[in-house]
Formats: structure tokens, sequence, C-alpha cells
């Protein structure tokens, strides 16, 4: 998992056990910056073989098939004050 677009990478784990031909469930404890921003978050995979995700899209298979990285940007704001 990265928080800051791929600069840097840490390890989710995984809630499930590994079945052949399935998706696995995984957690991502993520404290929140303090500084407001955009955060780009990432997420890749490995095979069993230990290939990790490739981050560009493979245009032989055109718009159908999805095997890249797809970053999703958070918007962290000031949190809202109470008015006195």
């Amino acid at each position: 998992m990265s928080t800051d677009g791929g600069q840097t990478w840490a390890e989710a784990h995984f809630l499930d056990s590994a079945r052949s031909h399935a998706w696995r469930r995984w957690k991502f404890d993520w404290l929140t910056p303090r500084k407001p921003d955009q955060y780009t978050l990432l997420a890749r995979a490995k095979d069993a073989n230990g290939t990790v995700q490739s981050d560009e899209h493979d245009w032989n298979y055109g718009n159908y098939v999805i095997t890249h990285l797809l970053p999703i940007d958070v918007l962290v704001e000031d949190p809202v004050r109470p008015e006195r």
C-alpha cells in the first residue's frame, strides 16, 4: 500500500486465507495526515511467484481488462471547528 503516490510502500495485511483463483480481502491502517492536502493512495498485489502488479496499463488488452494500479485521490481537509 502506498499513501504517497507510489514513492514508498508498506505492507497491508490479509484477512482471508489464500485460495486458487480467488480474491483476498485485506486491510491497511492509515493514520490520516495532519496536513490538509490531496493524497494519492495505491494498492498493488503480488502473485504466488512474487511478481508485482504493473504500474502501467497493458495496451494489448485494450480498454476491457484492467490489470494495472488504479490511483485513488483522497482530499484531507481541516477539521470543522465549532463556533464560539
